[in-house]
This record gives C-alpha cells, structure tokens and sequence, in this order.
C-alpha cells in the first residue's frame, strides 16, 4: 500500500473540489491566490471534465490541465487528479446508446446531465480505461500529483439488457442451479419459480410488487458491477504510480453500494456529506456518516466534499 504520509507531508489536507475549467483561464490566478489566503493545500481536478479532455473520440485536449497542475504545484497546493469517466461525452451516448443506463420502467437515461453511464457496458468500460490510461501516463511524474480519484460518487443502477446478462452470469455463480435461487428467492409465491436462467432478468417494474430478495441480490450485484468499473481504473493509474494513493469518494448510506466492502480496495476512504443547515438532524446524521466511515475505514479517512449550506 502507498505510503499516505507522502500525500499529506503531515498535514491536514484542506481544500476541495476545484472546477476551473468552467470559467475563464484569467480568473485561474485570482483563485489560486484567494486560496493561498485561505490555507487551502490541496484540491481535486477533473471529475467532470471528461468532454473537455476528449472532445471528440479518440481526441485528447490536455493543455488546459497541464497549466493547471503547474499552476498548483507553482503554489504549493498538491492535487487529487480525478478520472472523468462519472460523466461521460455526448459523444457516447450519441454514438453508443449502450452506453447509456436504463431505468426499472425501461427508459433510457440520457446525457445532460451526470452519472449517466452503464456499469455493463463493455463499449463505455473500453473508453473509461481509454482516458484513464492516457491521464495515468501523462500526469503520474507530475510533482503535483498526491493522490488519484477515481470516478465520483458511484451511484448508478441500470435496468438494461446488458446489465440483465451480466446479472444473470452472477445469480448463476452465487447460486450455482436454479433450484438453489428458486428456493432462496421464495419464488413458489406468486408462481414467480424460473425454469431456465434466460427467464431472469433485473427487477423491472413489475404490475404489483417487486420479489424482495431479487431486489436484494440486485442491489448487491450493482454493488459488484460499480466495485468492477473502480477497480479496473485503479489498476491502470496504481501500475503507473504505484506509490501514489487511490480512493474514491461514497455517497453515504447509499443502498447500491457495500462500502464496506468497498473500502477494503482504497488506499484511503472517503466521503461526501452535503449537510442541511435547516435540518434540525443535520448534525446527528453528520456524526452518524462520519462514525460509519471511520469504521469502513479502520484508519485514516477523508472528508472529500462538503457544502457550507444546503445544495
């Protein structure tokens, strides 16, 4: 495991998402003052830069993020460099509807927005590892690089066909026969009983009421098919920089995700916590996300982002 000492040189690492690429080049020096005066030593780049880094497939616009790290380390401030792969191109979509997640009603999730990948997919994990092998390549000398962020609050479930054969290949190596998931499954209620592996598929939206133990062993396989798409872009950029920290940020008490489990592939744990000013449990939940990453964690922990009010 890398050294974590190395990434914060004994310091408390403070700062937080910094997304310059979303306004003009000139103000760039204006911010690294104001946060120079804030104390601020560290921040994270490129989470949702994906289109700008490659505009068109195949294509590669690193100049802006090359001023950038120098710009960082010129000041002293470390960085926590990002994979974009949370929010793919339009590109993609457009060109590979695969790509895209499906909802449990059968609608297709498009882009304009954010998370909108299929965990499933083939095409979109052979372009997330495209990016990411190129920034690990690029940037993994760079003396501003401290630690790696790998995509961003993995939460996304998909109903799709793709992901409906991938989650028929897990029910068959976690229950071996279908008897076994029959029985495990309850499916004698209901004439619900599968005769052959092709008659499963995710728990679409159903006339009444869901079978709560497909649901269950759903959420665990998206669990598993988000921790495949972590770990595949983990080991690119830790065979690169295999001294250099790898985390992820979780989204806390989100049910598609064990983050327990999780937590045994980051070098360090980390965490979101967008509290509500105007919640009178505000606090109490604070304390409770905290509690519970401390203890995924057995150790050191980040606080990766949070809000000074409500989002």
């Amino acid at each position: 495991m890398p050294d974590l000492s190395a990434a914060t040189d004994g310091r408390i690492l403070y700062g937080g998402d910094y997304n310059p690429e979303q306004w003009p080049e000139e103000t760039w020096p204006e911010d690294v003052r104001l946060m120079k005066a804030a104390g601020v030593n560290s921040v994270t780049l490129g989470v949702f830069s994906w289109a700008r880094l490659e505009p068109r497939p195949g294509e590669r616009d690193f100049g802006w993020l090359d001023r950038l790290m120098d710009l960082m380390h010129e000041n002293g401030i470390g960085v926590v460099l990002a994979t974009p792969t949370s929010s793919p191109p339009p590109w993609m979509g457009h060109l590979h509807p695969d790509t895209l997640p499906v909802t449990e009603d059968g609608r297709t999730e498009w882009w304009g927005g954010r998370q909108h990948f299929s965990h499933s997919s083939a095409t979109y994990r052979r372009h997330a590892a495209a990016i990411t092998e190129d920034l690990a390549a690029r940037y993994g000398a760079h003396p501003a690089l401290t630690m790696w962020h790998i995509n961003n609050e993995y939460c996304t479930y998909d109903w799709s066909d793709e992901a409906a054969a991938r989650f028929r290949g897990w029910l068959q190596d976690r229950y071996g026969t279908l008897d076994d998931l029959n029985e495990a499954w309850g499916t004698a209620f209901w004439s619900q009983g599968y005769g052959e592996w092709a008659e499963i598929h995710t728990p679409r939206q159903p006339h009444y009421l869901k079978n709560p133990s497909q649901v269950l062993d759903f959420k665990r396989f998206t669990s598993d098919m988000l921790l495949e798409c972590y770990a595949a872009e983990r080991d690119i950029v830790r065979r690169a920089t295999p001294h250099i920290p790898v985390t992820t940020n979780f989204m806390p008490l989100w049910a598609g995700q064990d983050a327990w489990r999780w937590a045994e592939e980051e070098d360090v744990v980390s965490v979101d916590l967008y509290p509500d000013p105007r919640d009178p449990l505000g606090a109490q939940n604070g304390a409770l996300v905290q509690d519970m990453t401390r203890s995924q964690a057995r150790g050191p922990w980040m606080l990766m982002e949070q809000a000074e009010g409500c989002v």
